[in-house]
């Protein structure tokens, strides 16, 4: 299996531009990766935007319609998603990637654990899905994803990188925290449970919003060039588009506004009457994602991957293909922390 990922890469490696083929293997982000980031996004704007903010007003025909399209989007990127998990835990577990052996073994156990775990729970019916086993894959997920963190910090990268796996680590944890906080603390009656719980969730929550503008640092455009100008024109385009679309979605929708962006992106750290003010950080996030990708660097442009999966599936994720989407943010995360020290050695 290694020798065929090893000529698969060099495959890829022959075609890349030139000033890519230096660099390591890790930087450059598996093309399926992109494919499962736009399938997720696709399926943030179907299935928990558009089909939660009209099942009330549009028509039957509409909304089947919508749902039609929303399961391919699902279903594209979940499988898409799970053979670039599968990629980048090939490649961080290799030898080649120069990760120790007890991180390397972490991470071919635990994902490889988790990835056919992953594989049945988002194809089984929905009413075979018990809590159980939710709170497992989570468990699974969140332990591949504090490997993931770890073994990416055992390089000395860049630090705007380092800080957004710390950041990446704690909305993960808290998350969970705070979900097992809600469940424990419910069967025991605890006094405390609503008010602990949630201040585990909104300091994840804070720290996944705080991701983005972690690794705006660790962008480079190059101002004077078109590509450069092209990037930030567009960065700020797609900046205004989200926070004019939040804002639209206001009006259309008014006080479900924060039942409807909860059940998007899981988002109730503000007040109910502030919540527009969500359009600040989202439209920051949509810019940041959108000049890393654009970006001629590779290992940007991998962050973007990283942005895109990890924004589609949105703070604390409970279903499967949410969990999918985040590990394997964290995965090319990490994929650009390992590469960023081997290019400065």
């Amino acid at each position: 299996m290694t020798e065929g990922i090893d000529s698969s890469l060099a495959a890829v490696a022959a075609v890349a531009p030139a000033e890519e083929q230096g660099l390591p293997q890790l930087a450059l982000a598996p093309p399926l990766a992109w494919m499962a980031g736009v399938s997720a996004l696709a399926d943030l704007i179907i299935n928990r935007v558009l089909i939660l903010m009209g099942h009330e007003t549009w028509s039957t025909d509409a909304l089947v319609r919508l749902g039609t399209w929303g399961g391919f989007a699902r279903n594209l990127s979940v499988v898409s998603a799970l053979v670039a998990l599968g990629f980048c835990l090939a490649s961080l577990s290799s030898p080649k990637s120069g990760l120790p052996f007890s991180a390397r073994a972490g991470i071919a156990s635990f994902g490889w654990l988790l990835v056919p775990v992953l594989t049945l729970m988002t194809f089984l019916p929905r009413a075979w899905t018990r809590p159980e086993l939710v709170i497992v894959v989570a468990g699974l997920a969140n332990a591949t994803i504090l490997l993931l963190v770890l073994a990416g910090m055992q390089w000395r990268s860049t630090r705007p990188v380092l800080v957004a796996l710390v950041l990446t680590l704690v909305a993960a944890l808290s998350g969970v925290l705070s979900m097992a906080v809600s469940l424990v603390g419910e069967r025991n009656y605890w006094e405390h449970t609503e008010r602990l719980a949630n201040a585990f969730r909104w300091s994840g929550e804070l720290a996944y919003l705080a991701v983005p503008i972690a690794l705006g640092f660790a962008i480079s455009i190059p101002w004077r060039e078109l590509r450069g100008k092209a990037a930030l024109g567009l960065s700020a385009l797609a900046g205004g588009v989200v926070a004019a679309g939040i804002i639209a979605w206001k009006y259309a929708v008014g006080r479900n506004l924060p039942d409807l962006l909860y059940g998007a992106l899981r988002l109730d750290f503000l007040p109910d009457r502030d919540f527009i003010l969500y359009a600040i950080p989202l439209s920051v996030c949509a810019a940041v994602t959108v000049s890393a990708t654009l970006s001629k660097d590779g290992l940007c442009r991998q962050l973007g991957g990283a942005l895109l999966l990890l924004l589609s599936a949105g703070y604390a994720p409970r279903t499967p293909s949410a969990f999918l989407m985040t590990v394997l943010g964290v995965a090319l995360l990490t994929r650009t922390a390992v590469a960023l020290a081997q290019r400065s050695r």
